[in-house]
Formats: structure tokens, sequence, C-alpha cells
């Protein structure tokens, strides 16, 4: 299955605080958001957008919507998944963090079973700058260009890059934001698929925020689906230390976990990897804009 960016949303938790600050902040003007699903009863509207109880209901007026973005509470997420996916909406932003791990991986589950993409969770969103912002904030601080972002960390990341960028003369053609949190079951494979053949995209730039939770062997797979395009990995953790303190911290969750979650890769294996395949990798973001023009 591929992702259609040709997002028509539907919002769930749309009543939660960061759903609102995100509604203030983008355009409704030209804006593809159809419809709301909130946490708890607040009324029709939400800034002009209709509300509904359930999805089902949501979809039987607005049968075009084909992507949801959750800003659920952590604890309500697996119930908006399920009732995303029982509904029949085939792509699923998860915007909301520090949702329990055994829900997550129930999630991820149910959703393969359907073909159903997830995209996140934690901070979760694609941005097409100057066209359409479908989970990520501050679409403002990103400008149009020929440079495609798959960001694995926190979305600060990537407005930070995308400020920096623009002080060198360079804008974004597509920003996908995939999230940073420990356990999530990313498709690498799908997002740098996109980005090669996009037609406007012509450098693919990689930040990674905690390399010891990435699958090498998808995230390699994933590189392979790209051709002619170069690639630039921008690793922000050089020496493991936050993977060391995560790792730690969740071990007790991840013992009880399928490995397939839970494959951790030394980061200089994975770098001799990217290496021999003539990737770019830096520590250093000042570095970008040199390896983009060379």
């Amino acid at each position: 299955m591929v992702w259609n960016f040709d997002h028509k949303i539907l919002i769930q938790g749309i009543d939660q605080t960061k759903a609102l600050t995100y509604l203030q902040e983008i355009s409704l003007d030209n804006s593809n958001i159809i419809a709301g699903v909130p946490d708890e009863y607040i009324g029709k509207t939400i800034e002009n957008i209709p509300i509904f109880d359930l999805v089902t209901e949501a979809i039987t007026t607005y049968p075009e919507i084909n992507t949801t973005i959750i800003f659920s509470d952590a604890y309500n997420v697996l119930d908006s998944g399920y009732e995303a996916i029982d509904a029949g909406i085939k792509q699923i932003i998860i915007h909301t963090e520090k949702i329990p791990p055994l829900d997550l991986l129930k999630l991820f589950n149910q959703a393969k079973k359907k073909n159903i993409k997830i995209l996140g969770p934690s901070q979760g969103g694609i941005l097409i700058p100057e066209k359409q912002s479908s989970g990520i904030q501050n679409a403002h601080l990103y400008r149009k260009g020929n440079i495609g972002i798959i960001n694995y960390g926190e979305s600060i990341i990537s407005q930070e890059l995308a400020l920096f960028l623009q002080e060198n003369n360079l804008g974004e053609s597509i920003i996908i934001n995939v999230g940073h949190d420990n356990f999530t079951d990313i498709d690498w494979h799908l997002w740098f698929t996109k980005l090669s053949k996009d037609r406007l995209t012509k450098v693919i730039l990689v930040t990674i925020n905690d390399f010891s939770n990435i699958d090498k062997d998808a995230f390699i797979s994933g590189i392979n689906s790209v051709a002619n395009k170069p690639i630039i990995i921008y690793n922000l953790d050089p020496n493991n230390l936050k993977s060391s303190i995560n790792n730690g911290q969740a071990k007790i969750i991840t013992d009880q976990i399928p490995q397939h979650l839970n494959r951790v890769f030394s980061l200089q294996l994975i770098t001799e990897s990217l290496l021999e395949k003539g990737i770019k990798i830096t520590n250093n973001y000042q570095e970008i804009p040199t390896l983009i023009n060379s």
C-alpha cells in the first residue's frame, strides 16, 4: 500500500489542548480537515469543524475522509485507533506521546492485519510547505524547496533544521515526522520510496535521534529503494548516550514485547553499513548545506 498524500482529515481527540493549538495555527480557509471526534462531548463544532460522537458517524457523513490524526489522551489512543480501523480509514497519524507500549503493540498488529498504515506516534505528521500540514505544527517556519526530510525525533528538530536551511537559501519539498517513540514500527521503505519518486525532491535528509531503536534491516531496505538521489543522515546522538539511558529505563517494559520491536544495533554497525553504500553521515548540522551542495 502507498500513502495517499491528498489528505482528507478526521481529527480524533479534537478537544485536546495540542489539537486546539494545531487548529489555531493552520489556515482553515484552505484546510483539508473535514471533521472531528472529541475524547469528551463538547458541542457541534470547533473552529467551524463539524464534531461527531463516533468515527463511523463522521465517515457516513463525509465518506471522502481517508486519514485520521489522533491527538487523543495517551490512554485513549488504542480505542481511537481501533475505532478508525473499524471505520475503514486507511491512514493513521498519531501525534499523541507517552502511549503505553503494549497499547502501541496491539494497535500496530491490528493495523497490519487490515493493511492500514500508521505514522507516529509521538508527533507524527506530514508537511508540504506552503501547501498542507497534516499534524505538524508551526507550518509557517518551513519554506518550499527541494530537500525531503524524514525526521525520527521531536518535531522541534525539523523546525530548527528548516530555519537553518533557510539561512543557506535552502527549502523543503516534504517533511515526514515519523515520531520519536522508542516503541514504534516505522515503515522506512514507504517513506524512502515516496521521496525517491517525488519529482520535487532532489536530496533526502534523514535525522536520527536514537539509532538503538532502528530496525537496521528495514532502514537499509528503505535506503536501497532510493535511486539516483543523494541521502544525508544527521545523527543527533553520536555517542549513543541517549540510547543507553532510554534502553535502561524501558527494560522492564521491553522484556514483555516481542523481539521485532526491540532490535538494538550498535551505532558502529549501522554506520559501517551506510558508509559502504555511499551515504553521507554527519553529527554536525552546520555541515549539512555543504553536504547538500557537494
